[in-house]
């Protein structure tokens, strides 16, 4: 890794800290402090598909069940087994990881559609079996969240946002430690070909499988925190809508960038509220958007700006003084 990049590993995540702690205090009602508190859970859930999908080229169409099973999981421990906050937190990630290792492990032997094409499977049926066991996930209508406490000091909305702010950027050092460590160019080589990066004594299973765990924990840990949110857990957790909105992040932010899940997150919640103005045009105008992205900035918002650096960084050409014929 350059050492002239190493500062921006910590950098960039620390000033992004220091000004979300700020965000409270700019904000005039509890509704945009929610909206502040949602784009950290889906920075911390896009960030998990950007390093599976975005640097190791594993398309996982199933995100939105790992985010549904890591809600559900801290729900019923907390609320029907009555395990602490501190116990039922790591366990919920647990099991994330274990369900993961289990269809990870014949999965990951697929490629291209067909791997995505599994994953979906495993999101519908997550989203089937929560809507249809009610005796234990309470159906379509639900569960009852309770409040995030600790040591019996129950966590106001402004100190909840504070908690997922912390673990937005823990999670966004993680993902800038491992891009620019020798995993970081294994899992590139994985979306560059497999087989070339398996021909130089790469264990192709065992890097793709070590990252779909942890895009699945990621996952399971946004869900928690849209959990904790909501103050409730549903099926539609699990639904199709939570993929498109990662998909749509991921488009919008760009793909195999650091930042990209950042970025894509702010105008993935933002956008709606200041479309809402046009009506029934809202979502006409909201897909336009999306394909305009998709035609001029294929690279998405973080791409483009490290462009806009890049050319703004770049040194002008001297003048070429002009030969006069004698």
């Amino acid at each position: 890794m350059n050492k002239t990049h190493t500062p921006s590993l910590w950098k960039v995540p620390l000033a992004l800290l220091l000004l979300g702690l700020l965000v409270p205090h700019l904000l005039s009602s509890g509704f945009h402090l929610r909206l502040a508190s949602i784009v950290c859970i889906y920075t911390i859930l896009c960030a998990g598909f950007n390093l599976l999908y975005g640097y190791a080229g594993q398309i996982s169409m199933g995100q939105q069940g790992f985010f549904a099973l890591g809600a559900y999981a801290y729900a019923l421990l907390t609320v029907k087994a009555g395990w602490p906050v501190y116990a039922a937190l790591p366990a919920s990630l647990a099991l994330c990881a274990l369900v993961t290792l289990l269809i990870g492990i014949p999965l990951l032997r697929l490629r291209s559609h067909y791997l995505a094409m599994a994953t979906l499977c495993f999101g519908l049926i997550f989203a089937g079996v929560a809507s249809r066991w009610i005796e234990m996930t309470g159906g379509t209508a639900g569960m009852m969240v309770p409040s995030l406490a600790f040591a019996g000091h129950t966590l106001s909305r402004t100190e909840l946002y504070y908690a997922l702010l912390v673990v937005m950027v823990a999670v966004l050092l993680m993902q800038n430690f491992i891009v620019g460590s020798h995993l970081g160019r294994v899992l590139c080589s994985l979306r560059g070909d497999e087989t070339a990066a398996e021909s130089l004594g790469v264990n192709v299973v065992a890097y793709k499988l070590r990252i779909f765990v942890l895009s699945s924990v990621l996952a399971g840990l946004a869900g928690i925190g849209f959990a904790l949110v909501s103050r409730q857990v549903n099926p539609s957790f699990g639904e199709f809508p939570i993929l498109v909105t990662v998909l749509t992040v991921a488009v919008v932010g760009g793909l195999g960038t650091r930042y990209g899940a950042l970025l894509g997150a702010v105008v993935v919640v933002l956008a709606p509220q200041g479309l809402a103005r046009f009506g029934d045009f809202e979502t006409i105008i909201y897909g336009v958007c999306l394909l305009l992205f998709l035609l001029f900035m294929p690279h998405g918002l973080s791409g483009f700006l490290q462009n806009l650096v890049a050319r703004l960084a770049r040194p002008a050409k001297p003048l070429t003084p002009l030969k006069v014929s004698e």
